[in-house]
């Protein structure tokens, strides 16, 4: 078990932010202190207890990137360095693949040395393709499927589509024949009472359906922000 002093200050802090996850670790990168925002980011009971835990040993989808995480905490510590990345993996109250904004940064004591690492988990907001081709630039990417209208391999259609993608570049990033796409196409034509794929494309932007990334374009990932 840790015996970290962290200012009861700071604690309160952490304590009163329900949106950003907050974690202490001490230099074995063991959990000294968590917050109930950090426990749902990591889609874990809010009673769990990390204290003395590291992150390989919680049963938490984002486990799988321990080493990495280890790694960085001790350059963090050596280098007095601020880490920022995109963690994209199993996350949030929803429990989907999404994308999050990760923070790692030094704690120090009152005489200025290093004895932990301060980690922060947030939402980040992520302009979709269509955003950009519609100027909506205040329009950022939802990860949880908007509506039970069409099936997931519909909505990655239209995804496509509302990328400006041709039927046979739709074909090729799925892997399946344009008679499937188009099959795919009649199905949503079907269910919204409309016969073209402009007319399809409408649909979903007059239902902000259009900021909807599915999840077979998410990948799950690391990637350190630099510059």
């Amino acid at each position: 078990m840790s015996t970290l002093s962290i200012p009861k200050s700071l604690i309160q802090m952490f304590e009163n932010d329900t949106v950003v996850g907050w974690a202490i670790k001490d230099r074995t990168s063991k959990f000294v202190y968590v917050n109930k925002a950090f426990k749902i980011w990591q889609t874990i009971s809010t009673t769990y207890d990390y204290e003395g835990l590291k992150i390989h040993d919680v049963p938490v989808p984002v486990a799988e990137f321990a080493d990495i995480f280890e790694q960085q905490e001790r350059f963090v510590e050596s280098s007095g360095t601020v880490l920022r990345a995109i963690t994209t993996h199993i996350q949030g109250r929803e429990k989907i693949m999404q994308p999050v904004y990760n923070i790692q940064e030094p704690l120090y004591d009152e005489n200025g040395l290093c004895i932990g690492t301060v980690i922060s988990v947030r939402h980040v907001n992520i302009l979709t393709p269509t955003s950009l081709l519609n100027g909506k630039l205040n329009q950022h990417a939802t990860f949880q499927t908007p509506s039970e209208l069409f099936t997931e391999k519909e909505w990655e259609v239209m995804y496509l589509l509302l990328c400006n993608l041709s039927l046979k570049e739709i074909s090729n990033v799925l892997g399946i024949s344009v008679d499937a796409v188009n099959g795919r196409l009649r199905s949503s034509f079907k269910k919204t009472g409309v016969n073209s794929s402009t007319a399809l494309v409408d649909f979903c932007r007059t239902n902000r359906f259009d900021n909807y990334i599915p999840q077979f374009f998410l990948k799950k990932g690391h990637i350190v922000i630099t510059g």
